[in-house]
C-alpha cells in the first residue's frame, strides 16, 4: 500500500470512531432517559407485585442498552488497533 492510501484508511477508522461515539452518546441518553421513564412508573404502580415486575423489565431494558454501549466501545477498541497497525506500516510504505 501507498503512503497515501494508509493515511486515508488511517483517516476514515477516525471518522467512525467519531461516528460511534456519537451513537455511545446517543445510547448514554437514551439509558437515562428510560431509566427514569421506568424509575416514574414504578413510583406510581399501586401494587408490590407490578412494581416487581416493572423494576425487572427495566433492569432489562438497562442491561440491553449497557450490552449496546459495550458493543460499541468494543468496535471502538478494534478500530483503535487497526490504527495503530496502519501507522506501523505507514513507516515502512514507499
Amino acid at each position: 500500500m501507498s503512503k497515501e492510501s494508509i493515511r486515508a484508511s488511517i483517516e476514515v477508522k477516525k471518522a467512525e470512531i467519531a461516528r460511534i461515539r456519537t451513537k455511545i452518546a446517543q445510547l448514554r441518553s437514551r439509558k437515562s432517559e428510560t431509566s427514569a421513564r421506568y424509575s416514574a412508573r414504578i413510583k406510581n404502580a399501586s401494587t408490590s407485585g407490578t412494581k416487581a415486575s416493572l423494576r425487572s423489565e427495566k433492569a432489562s431494558a438497562i442491561g440491553y442498552i449497557e450490552g449496546n454501549i459495550r458493543s460499541e466501545m468494543s468496535r471502538i477498541a478494534s478500530l483503535q488497533r487497526d490504527i495503530v497497525s496502519l501507522r506501523s506500516q505507514l513507516k515502512y510504505a514507499k
